[in-house]
């Protein structure tokens, strides 16, 4: 599925008047700002999905996953790492807890 989003945002990127292209020809400060922005988003929508959890806030709160997903794609793109390189450390993080592995960094 990850590769089919990048393969969707990669097409985007070709057009000449896309957001993907355009956030990628901004500075580095966009972007980041762009990721903070969904994640706090993220975190009001999921303030109301707790308080009232319906259909309507669940779609918010997904309609805002969505949105960080495709920022954190972008973000790899810029910075060209492969999914490959990211599926890998994941494979090396299945053997060990999260308490271990940070004490690793």
């Amino acid at each position: 599925m990850i590769n089919k989003i990048i393969k969707i945002i990669k097409n985007k990127i070709k057009v000449s008047k896309s957001y993907s292209k355009y956030i990628l020809l901004n500075n580095f400060e966009f972007l980041f700002k762009k990721i903070f922005e969904e994640m706090f988003e993220i975190y009001l929508s999921f303030n109301k999905y707790i308080i009232i959890k319906n259909c309507y806030n669940r779609y918010f709160l997904i309609k805002e996953i969505c949105d960080l997903i495709y920022h954190l794609t972008i973000f790899i793109i810029y910075n060209n790492i492969s999914y490959l390189e990211i599926e890998k450390e994941f494979i090396r993080r299945t053997n060990i807890t999260g308490f271990e592995e940070k004490i690793f960094r």
